[in-house]
């Protein structure tokens, strides 16, 4: 039903996106791929990819320093956290391999960016290493020139020193231990000046790249026109949301294609127990207000058809308020002087005798049992109003095959000798037995909360409805905002204002 938003607002989004890829500017990326191998090794070492800790030579890659060394090689005066924003070094998987990426407005400098990053990485490492190996050798020197000095002062004091004695074995031991101390550290130095200090090498020389890496603007046509559909449908299920709880009074004419009777505002609050209903508790109130003019609509809104002997009064679901409605509608129209009897038949859920702090039992269930005399059964909370609650539903197995008897006929007629009979019935989509009670009435008044109502309930419960032949007469809208008595306006097919202010003056 809504495609068109949602199409506008694809549409729309995309069109967002392309003015946001195509106004960016273009980024290149190039990628120089270097071979990483550990320095300070011996040449003889065969095995030495254990002793390359690649996060760390990652972290090395991507520091100052490193940064310093490529932007003297690229002569640039741009700042060294300018260069390592654009400077991604990545390490692939199972690989001893580091992947600088150096990102510029323009393909030459990323390429010269990657590469320079790539040999300044080379050349830090280099450094690094051979500083160590200059380091280590300048320290054995030194330590090889001092054994030396110590060996020459030993055979000086051998050469004054009488053979034999324990002096003189003493220091020729001293000697013996210098001459091997000293091999050992012409071996060190030997070796330290065999380590390598080569620390990789490019295996992959950064190319200028042929395109952007970024904007992309087919990804981003495609994530806008993406992001757009998911906008366009979440908006659109909003509305229709909106949609189904709005309380104007032409959409609910249209789904129960029939005629709105009476818009019911807020209750103060509700009804409770031994508590007055708000026509006697309240007259002056605009749910009263409300209430009464429900009552007029409902009595004379028939034109010329015959006078209504049974309403029954129902919902498309539970928590609408019909059976507010229903007791509201008895006792106002009581209060008008017509005899009224008001029938709890929600055998489901049964509030109606609560509404005036009445006894459950004996009710309907005993009438239709045959336990008890309808007239017993009966309750008169009021002048002119008669209720027959609905009795011990406990022991019930199913509501609805005792509602569908013959006796439940023979009571609404029964009942319908004293006065206009009003029978409170469950939700049509909760169970069967409104749609048993819409056969055995004169006419059906449905109720619609918009606060717990939706339009495809009451489509389908106005479905139902129609498969019995149920006779619809009329619809209220239960618990509106911001109401008034002007809002209340019955179509003209059903008598008019001039009608119901006739209606009114007679009573």
């Amino acid at each position: 039903q809504w495609w068109w938003l949602v199409l506008a607002v694809v549409v729309s989004v995309t069109m967002i996106a392309a003015a946001y890829s195509y106004t960016r500017t273009p980024v290149y990326t190039a990628q120089a791929d270097v071979l990483v191998s550990p320095t300070l090794t011996s040449a003889i070492e065969s095995d030495t990819s254990d002793q390359v800790n690649l996060p760390t030579e990652q972290r090395i890659a991507s520091s100052a320093q490193v940064a310093a060394l490529a932007r003297d090689s690229l002569g640039t005066d741009q700042t060294i956290a300018w260069l390592l924003d654009r400077l991604s070094v990545t390490v692939p998987e199972e690989a001893q391999i580091l992947e600088f990426s150096f990102s510029a407005s323009a393909p030459a400098p990323a390429s010269q960016g990657a590469q320079a990053f790539a040999n300044a990485y080379l050349t830090f490492k280099a450094a690094q290493a051979q500083e160590t190996i200059d380091s280590r050798r300048e320290e054995l020197e030194a330590q090889i020139i001092a054994l030396k000095d110590r060996i020459t002062t030993l055979v000086a004091e051998l050469a004054a020193t009488a053979p034999g004695s324990i002096a003189y074995d003493t220091l020729d031991q001293e000697r013996a231990d210098s001459l091997a101390a000293l091999s050992g550290l012409r071996n060190q130095l030997a070796t330290v000046s065999t380590l390598n200090t080569d620390p990789g090498q490019v295996i992959q020389d950064a190319q200028i790249p042929s395109g952007p890496s970024s904007p992309r603007h087919r990804l981003d046509l495609i994530l806008g026109a993406f992001i757009g559909l998911l906008v366009g449908c979440i908006l659109a299920i909003t509305i229709e949301r909106r949609r189904e709880r709005s309380e104007n009074t032409a959409w609910l004419e249209q789904l129960v294609d029939a005629p709105v009777l009476g818009m019911i505002p807020d209750m103060p609050r509700p009804y409770q127990p031994m508590g007055d209903p708000v026509t006697v508790s309240q007259p002056q109130s605009r749910p009263a207000e409300a209430v009464r003019t429900l009552r007029t609509n409902v009595l004379v809104g028939n034109g010329d058809a015959p006078a209504l002997g049974s309403i029954l009064v129902t919902s498309a679901s539970p928590r609408e308020g019909k059976t507010t409605i229903a007791a509201s509608l008895a006792v106002a129209t009581a209060q008008l002087g017509r005899d009224v009897v008001l029938v709890s038949a929600d055998l489901r859920e049964p509030r109606s005798d609560t509404f005036f702090g009445g006894s459950n039992s004996p009710g309907l269930t005993d009438v239709l049992a045959g336990r008890i005399a309808l007239e017993d059964a009966l309750q008169e909370p009021y002048a002119r109003l008669a209720v027959l609650p609905s009795g011990v539903v406990d022991h019930i197995p199913d509501p609805v095959e005792l509602l569908q008897s013959e006796a439940m006929i023979d009571v609404i007629r029964r009942a319908g000798k004293r006065g206009l009979v009003i029978v409170d019935g469950a939700p049509v989509l909760t169970v069967a037995d409104s749609l048993v009670l819409s056969t055995m009435v004169d006419a059906v008044l449905f109720v619609a909360n918009p606060r717990h109502g939706r339009r495809s309930t009451i489509a389908q419960a106005r479905y139902l409805l129609r498969q019995v032949d149920a006779n619809v007469t009329g619809s209220v809208l239960n618990r509106v905002h911001g109401w008034s008595p002007n809002r209340n306006v019955v179509p003209r097919r059903h008598g008019g204002n001039s009608r119901r202010r006739n209606a009114d003056a007679a009573a």
